[in-house]
């Protein structure tokens, strides 16, 4: 039953855990018309030529039988098997139709579905006083009581005129032979069948419709029942920008130990710190290995002095080289110019030539 402050649809998680403990919307009138269906078609399909073959086969039974002096229960039990096989095929195609459809019937309703959760044993099953209030005090066991009394009259009144229509044929028979009345009953039966079948496949359907309506309506959830999901697949924020704080620390460490490999420090001069490293045999072009403003720059030039990496300050290229070069990313061909004459100097203070 939905709650009255559950105005929001139910999000695909819930949708799919209500799945998983075998929520779905079904239809067990849909099932057992179709099980109904294939038998009575399946039954009036084979009929006659079961019909035929049953007859020749008693037939035969009864002129074996007649050829012996005396029967016993075992000869006459015999007799009866023997002009029953025939009737075996038939019985065996309307069980196959029945089971057929109705995996069908339940797969169109809500697919190929296995829940443990419904096999598992729970104690509330086993409490009498809750069984005996889902029987007489359920809202629900009222509307399938009151849709079974429906479905029982409706029944009874295709039954009655499917009779009523053949009362003139039915009296004829009171002079047909054997043959005749067996496949004339059958006809009127097979069409009373159809017809109940049909209706009751129709009752499933409308019945189906109703269940999904109602299970939505269960489903439904409360707007902090959504904020608190999404906060749960999202991600706690608290934890998300903990998360993200350890992880700008981490790339900062790692910036941080790359700097005193680095070929020079380009600053602006207070406020931007750029770390570039060249090596002419193994890279295509200067990397940038750390950058940082305010703060962080100022860390990046006191690491350079500890190790005595050349800082110069070139305030366009800095920034320049801080806005557009992500990190551990080599210099754009179009800086190549201002940056090799930064690297030519450093060379020439340390007395190098490049390559």
């Amino acid at each position: 039953m939905a709650r009255p402050d559950a105005t929001e649809k139910a999000t695909p998680k819930r949708k799919r855990e209500a799945r998983e403990r075998g929520q779905v919307p079904r239809s067990q009138d849909i099932g057992g018309s179709a099980i109904f269906l294939a038998i009575v078609i399946a039954l009036h399909a084979g009929f006659m030529g079961a019909l035929g073959a049953g007859a020749q086969a008693f037939k035969v039974a009864l002129n074996h039988a007649s050829s012996h002096d005396e029967l016993t229960i075992n000869s006459v039990g015999g007799m009866f098997v023997a002009g029953a096989m025939p009737y075996t095929p038939l019985l065996a195609m309307a069980f196959a139709s029945a089971v057929v459809l109705a995996v069908v019937a339940n797969v169109l309703q809500f697919g190929l579905l296995f829940s443990p959760q419904l096999v598992a044993p729970k104690f509330s099953k086993l409490n009498p006083f809750a069984g005996l209030k889902r029987i007489f005090f359920s809202p629900q066991t009222l509307v399938q009581l009151a849709k079974q009394v429906m479905k029982l009259a409706i029944v009874m009144l295709i039954c009655w005129f499917g009779v009523k229509d053949n009362l003139t044929m039915l009296y004829a028979l009171a002079h047909a032979s054997p043959h005749d009345i067996i496949v004339s009953v059958e006809s009127i039966v097979f069409w009373i069948g159809v017809k109940v079948g049909a209706l009751l496949l129709i009752l499933g359907i409308a019945d189906y419709i109703w269940e999904r309506r109602r299970l939505e309506q269960s489903l439904k959830m409360t707007k902090t029942e959504v904020k608190d999901e999404h906060k749960q697949s999202d991600g706690n924020p608290e934890a998300k920008n903990a998360l993200r704080q350890r992880q700008r620390a981490m790339a900062r460490k790692r910036m941080m130990a790359a700097v005193p490999k680095a070929t020079v420090v380009v600053t602006n001069p207070t406020h931007y710190a750029v770390a570039l490293e060249w090596d002419d045999l193994k890279m295509d072009a200067p990397i940038l290995t750390a950058k940082g403003a305010d703060l962080i720059a100022k860390r990046i030039r006191e690491l350079a002095a500890e190790h005595n990496i050349p800082i110069l300050e070139n305030p366009p290229l800095a920034r320049t080289l801080y806005a557009k070069v992500e990190l551990d990313s080599p210099v754009p061909p179009d800086m190549y110019s201002a940056v090799a004459q930064i690297i030519a100097f450093v060379y020439k203070l340390r007395n190098k030539t490049i390559a």
